[in-house]
């Protein structure tokens, strides 16, 4: 049993899902290829500690500044045949859909939805692709956006987690990352600035966005490496939510104090998504986050709060999605809406 994962070159965390899904998949006898940048696939295999899957060096070339340009290669052109799997899920990517209908889609929104003044024309294609094939799509839940259940044949599971469960150490340390946020990046530059040279907080150590962190800062910020260890000392984040950030602190029981650029809309939705879950808030800015951030894990309960977040959070998401995946394969010789009543441990939204 083949199958074809292709992830969106736009961030670690569409790599990161790929990657947990890809395992998953091994574990029940599949055969999954991971179509994802070489580079991207063994830091996460590295920082994790997780075996690398069979690879196919891909970069889709969507990230945002070439989802914004009008006229483009579409990214469907340089992709291996896939003629040769049995199953393909393109995560983010509805444009697979022109080459294999009956391909799963994954993710948690679309980026023809999200991004400000995205071209008209790909916009277009994007939504006559999902009238046409009214594709299988696999998401989170707890980001899943509302529009999925109309334009796709929607599951919806758990967290996607990759490696052993993060057990809290019980420190007090905070994270301060951005991801590729643009705008957010040059605010959160500007905050490190104004902590690496004010009075020291009462937290341990503050780990920092890498591409951010100077040799200059004092020894307690310390550059963040994403690696499970670090998540079990963090009591809270402050970060952009993005998907893959936030899902790892969320499962590491860390409390998200939120901010973003303006006009993203992925973004203002996750936000919304973590705050009425209880498990976090959200800010106008780095600054206000940060300080929040700090006085709460400085409070005797942060790590109760811990804790207690960590225990009842769904992890089982890259599990859910494989045993779809390999059901799909099973019933093979059925037809698409006798497959989509095959009774697995996810939720079917109609």
């Amino acid at each position: 049993m083949r199958v074809a994962l292709i992830a969106c070159a736009n961030g670690l965390g569409h790599v990161r899902r790929m990657l947990a899904l890809c395992l998953a998949l091994s574990s029940r006898g599949a055969s999954p290829v991971l179509m994802a940048p070489d580079d991207e696939v063994r830091r996460l295999a590295r920082v994790y500690s997780v075996p690398l899957p069979e690879l196919i060096n891909f970069k889709s070339r969507t990230t945002r500044t070439d989802l914004l340009v009008p006229e483009s290669h579409c990214w469907t052109d340089s992709l291996p045949p896939l003629d040769q799997f049995d199953e393909v899920v393109s995560d983010n990517l509805i444009e697979v859909l022109a080459v294999r209908s009956q391909a799963w889609l994954s993710g948690s929104f679309f980026w023809h939805m999200s991004v400000p003044n995205f071209p008209h024309q790909k916009a277009a294609r994007a939504e006559a692709l999902l009238a046409l094939h009214k594709p299988r799509m696999i998401s989170t839940a707890l980001f899943s956006a509302a529009y999925l259940s109309i334009k796709t044949r929607l599951y919806n599971v758990g967290l996607y987690a990759l490696g052993p469960a993060v057990e809290p150490t019980g420190d007090r340390d905070v994270l301060i990352s951005c991801g590729t946020g643009g705008e957010a990046k040059s605010e959160t530059k500007a905050l490190l600035n104004q902590i690496a040279f004010g009075e020291p907080p009462e937290v341990p150590t503050v780990w920092v966005e890498p591409d951010l962190y100077r040799s200059d800062m004092p020894a307690w910020i310390r550059p963040a490496d994403f690696s499970p260890a670090m998540y079990a000392r963090i009591a809270a984040a402050v970060i952009r939510p993005g998907v893959g950030t936030a899902t790892d602190a969320i499962m590491a029981g860390a409390r998200l104090f939120m901010f973003h650029e303006v006009g993203n809309n992925e973004m203002v939705y996750n936000a919304k998504r973590i705050t009425d879950a209880g498990l976090g808030e959200a800010f106008s800015g780095a600054g206000p986050a940060w300080h929040a951030a700090k006085k709460f894990a400085t409070l005797a309960s942060a790590c109760e709060s811990r804790t207690a977040a960590a225990s009842i959070v769904d992890r089982s998401g890259a599990d859910q999605a494989a045993q779809l995946i390999m059901s799909s394969m099973a019933q093979r010789n059925y037809s698409t809406s006798e497959v989509d009543r095959v009774v697995v441990n996810t939720t079917k939204v109609s």
